[in-house]
């Protein structure tokens, strides 16, 4: 595959990073999991999104921070617990399939090694399509290319950078969550919607778009394709616990997932995009 001018593959540890330099942004791009590590707008040079420091490099455990892709389900599997939380194409080397240029922006299409695996029989195809310009679109297009109906779940998994989670503030969310600490009760979301300890919340409201405001700065949000939003941040006692995260590392972070937690099904010969948007 020919690399556009605005794309060059770098190798870092033991993984192969495809780094996206042009007139309006800089990103750093994973090909283990088609995996977002960094986005920077040029216009303000604010890195919208939160890799940890400690994060394994080496393509073999999924990667903490950036944006991970949930596919084909998110969280535990429904019926065996014994598979990987949030599905396996993260867990796997993505090759290129596409890459353009244009003016505004630079666009990649990345497709994974296997869709179909353990916990998963759908006949399926699945494209990363990432556009980088002055924003980031992130689209995950699941085809069906079998004879059968099939279900999935999945999320893009975003890690927000925030200055200090004591201090930020997400808008746009209302109606009721399910609070997945609480055995999934049902509560109100809260307004203002602030943080002061874990968060691990599914809330079943579709907004168009999103904020969080995080001292000067204010990150904006857009979704698509969904069926609910996640919310999470692990607090200071799970992120000691965690080795790929500083023991400190969630005041930095807040997850805003543009999820579909509650199924979707894809009919055969055709598709359904999750799309994500960070301005």
């Amino acid at each position: 595959m020919h690399l556009c001018n605005t794309a060059s593959l770098l190798p870092q540890d033991d993984i192969e990073m495809l780094i996206i330099d042009n007139e309006h942004a800089h990103a750093t791009i994973s090909l283990f999991g088609a995996h977002i590590l960094s986005f920077t707008p040029k216009h303000d040079k604010v890195q919208r999104l939160w890799l940890s420091k400690i994060a394994l490099l080496d393509g073999k455990h999924p990667i903490r921070g950036g944006i991970p892709i949930c596919w084909p389900w998110f969280g535990a599997h429904a019926t065996n617990a014994e598979l990987s939380s949030h599905g396996y194409v993260r867990n796997q080397n993505w090759h290129i399939v596409d890459c353009q240029d244009s003016e505004q922006c630079t666009k990649i299409s990345l497709r994974p090694s296997i869709t179909t695996g353990l916990g998963f029989d759908g006949q399926a195809q699945l494209t990363m399509i990432i556009t980088v310009g002055a924003e980031l679109r992130i689209q995950l297009v699941t085809e069906n290319t079998g004879d059968s109906a099939f279900n999935y779940t999945g999320a893009l998994h975003t890690y927000f950078h925030v200055d200090d989670i004591n201090d930020c503030e997400l808008t746009g969310l209302t109606g009721e969550y399910l609070d997945k600490l609480q055995d999934f009760k049902r509560f109100d979301t809260p307004n203002p919607y602030r943080f002061n300890q874990e968060t691990d919340r599914v809330h079943l409201a579709t907004p168009k778009e999103l904020a969080i405001t995080s001292g000067n700065h204010l990150t904006h949000i857009e979704s698509a394709g969904h069926d609910s939003i996640v919310v999470w941040n692990p607090w200071s006692e799970k992120s000691v616990s965690m080795q790929d995260m500083e023991d400190d590392g969630f005041q930095k972070m807040l997850c805003v997932e543009t999820a579909v937690t509650q199924g979707h099904q894809v009919l055969p010969g055709q598709s359904h995009t999750l799309e994500q948007v960070i301005r």
